[in-house]
């Protein structure tokens, strides 16, 4: 026996949790130890399609018989030895009716786990469509409700029925919470659940839907219209889409990713006093805004339709904006870091010299940056973009060039024609800067 099967079974288990997957379960192929420490290790994933092919019905109806024997015999074997089970993932990418058939052998297998000291579950299933929101897995509390959960992942085809509403269940264990393109059978379900984690450290909520069983066809289904968070003190991080109208009492957030679609995220320095990394999206209700925050360290705008952005934030140690259009809009720092790295990507219908020189002259205090990188990308491959009057690579600006530490020009288009007069017209500008 070599050296290392012979080390406590502890530390073989911290060695396939640094291996990649397969190089993991190839170790069960080297002796009778390996195996053993594979099929005991306490990190557990099961995904159909290492199992199941698209072939004939007969030949995939007995490939689905032994992927569910698989599963049940691995999540047994924990069970009756009285194993743990840190983490349980659980991917399912066959068709909605096949789903279906195997839902309640779901059910065994996250009761099995979830009477295992499960920490951690992670249940996938294909993305909920508006049209079969009565195939969906039902997920029920007593399947998921152990103590010992701390985290839960749940995305796709997945159904909060009412019984979450029931001031019984809870979840006094959960820090973190992600749920994306799930159903909830009432838009209050969140909330309470929400409300009964009091150890809660991170949300995410991304395009849940609400089911409408009084809906004609695709309106049985729509999309969140509201959440409420109310006395988290413990949340940290927060990461929003698809919800129109948001509400969080939480002072102690650190972290928030949001898709804007109302004003509730201004004056964060008000509502959130130690945010430090601040990530907005689709801002399209707005055309002016004015950041302001002393704590702020990381700043991600991609708002197309903003005319001025001000920015106060004298800790700010990252700036990354993403711009689609042609009008860019006046960017002015108030205060910030001069550690601060600024990165700019610019999706241009028309790049335009003297626009993009406008723009990059607003960064004239560039010098106390550490970093400005600018990243210059044509929207559409259409000739015709291109082919415009030669007035549009006019120079009229003095182009700043010398402060933009990094430049990336791309071109999507096969044939480069008056897309070089852009290049010409910026290496000339910069040789003319560095060799007066």
């Amino acid at each position: 026996m070599d050296q290392i099967s012979s080390l406590p079974e502890i530390i073989l288990h911290d060695i396939l949790s640094r291996l990649p997957k397969q190089d993991a379960i190839n170790t069960s192929l080297l002796s009778k130890t390996w195996r053993e420490i594979f099929c005991t290790f306490p990190i557990l994933s099961i995904c159909d399609r290492e199992s199941i092919s698209w072939s004939s019905k007969r030949k995939k109806d007995r490939q689905i018989k032994r992927f569910l024997d698989y599963g049940k015999q691995r999540l047994l074997r924990f069970s009756e030895q009285g194993l743990a089970i840190k983490e349980f993932t659980l991917k399912l990418s066959l068709t909605c009716f096949d789903l279906q058939l195997i839902y309640p052998d779901v059910d065994q297998w996250l009761k099995l786990a979830s009477e295992c000291d499960l920490q951690t579950l992670k249940l996938c299933l294909p993305t909920l469509k508006k049209d079969d929101p009565c195939l969906c897995y039902i997920l029920h509390p007593g399947v998921i409700e152990a103590r010992s959960l701390n985290k839960l992942v749940l995305k796709g085809r997945i159904r909060f029925d009412k019984e979450f509403l029931n001031p019984s269940v809870k979840f006094s264990s959960l820090c973190v919470l992600s749920l994306s393109y799930v159903l909830f059978d009432d838009e209050g379900a969140i909330e309470h659940v929400i409300s009964h984690c009091p150890l809660i450290e991170r949300i995410t909520l991304k395009r849940c839907y609400v089911y409408n069983p009084q809906g004609a066809g695709d309106m049985q289904i729509s999309l969140m219209k509201s959440v409420s968070m109310h006395g988290l003190q413990n949340l940290k991080g927060v990461d929003i889409q698809g919800v129109q109208n948001v509400y969080i009492d939480a002072p102690n957030i650190e972290k928030l990713y949001y898709v804007a679609d109302t004003t509730w995220f201004l004056h964060l320095s008000s509502k959130f006093p130690f945010l430090e990394s601040l990530e907005l999206v689709d801002c399209c209700m707005f055309k002016n805004i004015k950041i302001s925050s002393s704590q702020l360290k990381a700043l991600v705008l991609c708002c197309s339709t903003m005319e001025k952005i001000e920015i106060d934030t004298p800790n700010l140690l990252s700036f990354r904006y993403y711009y689609t259009g042609d009008n860019l809009p006046s960017i002015s720092f108030l205060s910030c870091s001069n550690r601060l790295e600024v990165n700019v990507r610019l999706n241009m219908i028309q790049p335009r010299l003297y626009q993009l020189m406008k723009f990059v002259k607003q960064f004239k205090y560039s010098q106390k940056f550490s970093s400005l990188s600018l990243s210059i990308h044509p929207c559409f491959p259409s000739d015709s973009f291109y082919d415009d009057e030669y007035y549009y690579w006019e120079d009229p600006y003095s182009w700043p060039v010398a402060s933009i530490k990094h430049l990336v020009i791309r071109s999507v288009r096969k044939v480069k024609s008056k897309y070089l007069l852009l290049v010409d017209r910026l290496f000339y500008s910069l040789c003319r800067k560095l060799f007066p």
